[in-house]
């Protein structure tokens, strides 16, 4: 009992050591200035630690979710009122690219599918960019693996983090940071009032997010909810320093830790192949995004973001820092999630017929 128990310290204090490094990592990345750097940060720790000492930092679901809700209710002081009329210039062209990112990852899902065995419903639901968890909660509904859908996603995140931290670095040099401050918001409110407000409508927001069994519900339900109020001058969007970088290092840390090192080394040829189908499905959304930009005469960082495969809380978090239409980027990343969420059971049954 004592050799148990002793193990079981020894344990916890890895687990607390690896988890302090991914906030140092956090921290080092922020101070690094790239763009959503406690995110990448925590990411890029947690998934050294996970392959090389098997050790996974936990992320309680309700951190997870308080994470996802103060990330949406920042988001929502971004969407200004001036933003309606460009989504009126530009509806029509989002909507072909929200298709057709879903289209992008379907076709490269089919490939996959064929070229690897797995079969259609793992590598649709595996690569689906449409949140991670909500893909993992469907395959277990429609028959997929839910191991390999896992696996599928978290990988498919690490390459979009990454990619989309890289480019947001490259084309904006010093990130623009466009947190609000309570100054900023509507009237000027007090700091404290505020602050209030925006964590009420995380709270309600997430709340009835994830009671509505919304994809990333506490991400969206916040948004969902506040962009409607900052049309109504309502101060929505401010926390106190500090508050956002410690929800983005949660959420990095989360996407780090599901990697898993027994997993991986199993399902070597398969894992590589979803790697070859996350960068394939990265280059699609990249030419997409040259498309309209082309066509539609929108910047192309901005239709990188806004085509970018997910996941969309991540990808705004890290467009956040950047200089974009960020309202463009919102409108389109959140179309898409939803559309994904209300097709995809629809499109696999369809595609593989009743169980």
């Amino acid at each position: 009992m004592a050799k148990d128990s002793s193990s079981d310290g020894r344990s916890r204090s890895r687990v607390a050591a690896v988890t302090a490094a991914t906030l140092l990592g956090a921290a080092l990345a922020e101070w690094l200035h790239l763009p959503a750097g406690a995110l990448l940060g925590g990411m890029l720790v947690a998934i050294v630690a996970a392959l090389t000492l098997s050790i996974h930092v936990p992320v309680p679901r309700l951190l997870l979710l308080c994470a996802q809700a103060v990330l949406g209710a920042a988001l929502c002081s971004s969407f200004q009122p001036s933003a309606w009329a460009a989504l009126a210039d530009n509806w029509l062209i989002a909507l072909v690219n929200v298709v057709g990112v879903v289209g992008i990852g379907q076709g490269v899902a089919l490939v996959f599918s064929r070229w690897s065995g797995v079969d259609v419903r793992t590598a649709t639901l595996g690569l689906m960019p449409g949140g991670a968890s909500a893909m993992v909660a469907l395959s277990e509904e429609l028959g997929a693996d839910a191991r390999l859908v896992t696996l599928f996603q978290y990988l498919r995140l690490g390459v979009v983090i990454v990619v989309a931290a890289a480019v947001g670095r490259w084309a904006s040099g010093v990130p623009d940071m466009r947190v609000a401050t309570a100054a900023a918001l509507p009237g000027s409110p007090p700091a404290l009032l505020a602050w209030g407000v925006t964590a009420l409508v995380a709270a309600v927001g997430g709340a009835l997010g994830s009671w509505l069994k919304l994809p990333a519900g506490g991400f969206l339900g916040p948004l969902l909810l506040g962009i409607p109020l900052t049309a109504l001058d309502i101060p929505v969007g401010a926390w106190p320093p500090g508050v956002l970088p410690l929800s983005l290092w949660v959420l990095g840390t989360r996407v780090g830790s599901h990697f898993d090192e027994a997993a991986v080394h199993e399902l070597k040829r398969v894992a590589l192949g979803a790697l070859g189908a996350a960068l394939a499905m990265v280059l699609g959304c990249l030419l997409l995004a040259w498309a309209w930009s082309a066509v539609g005469e929108v910047e192309l960082l901005t239709t990188y973001f806004a085509t970018s495969p997910g996941g969309a809380d991540s990808v705004l978090a890290i467009a956040l820092e950047t200089r974009v239409n960020l309202s463009l980027v919102l409108a389109v990343q959140v179309g898409r999630l939803l559309l994904i969420f209300l097709v995809a059971p629809l499109l696999l049954r369809r595609l593989v017929g009743p169980r």
